[in-house]
């Protein structure tokens, strides 16, 4: 089961239920929301196997799963924020389970590439958060207990 958390529409949920027919996802994200993920599952013929969980992912638990998937929310937060949700997915997991981050990652010196570097100053400008290095994001998840990442 994989947990797409602050999963908005569920789209990425939506690409990797079509490309394993064996996986089955929930979308965790606030009201209004999810409320929205059905009509999308309805749509892409998944509503067996895609589901939605409405819920606070800074106060209120996950939803069982095996997979925790991150897309874009880390970038908005605190490095601390960041360990927060890292720790909280560790302890929700169970033994062997996978959490993805998926990001646009800066350069080890951060001074780079292009992309990335101009997302933190968009972040820098409406969030609390910035773009991370591979570096960060691994101490964050080493930090947390993960292995292998």
């Amino acid at each position: 089961m994989m947990l797409d958390i602050a999963g908005g529409s569920g789209a990425h949920a939506i690409g990797a239920l079509q490309k394993w027919p064996h996986l089955k996802g929930t979308v965790y994200e606030m009201s209004p929301v999810s409320g929205f993920v059905s009509e999308y599952a309805k749509q892409y013929g998944l509503s067996d196997r895609l589901f939605s969980v409405t819920g606070d992912m800074w106060k209120d638990p996950f939803a069982p799963a095996d997979l925790h998937f991150y897309s874009q929310v880390f970038h908005d937060w605190t490095s601390e924020k960041c360990r927060f949700l890292t720790e909280k997915s560790f302890a929700a997991l169970p033994s062997g389970g996978r959490l993805i981050v998926h990001e646009l990652l800066l350069d080890r010196d951060k001074a780079g590439p292009l992309v990335p570097s101009l997302m933190t100053m968009v972040m820098l400008l409406w969030t609390e958060g910035r773009q991370y290095s591979e570096v960060e994001l691994t101490e964050m998840l080493q930090g947390a207990g993960f292995v292998d990442v």
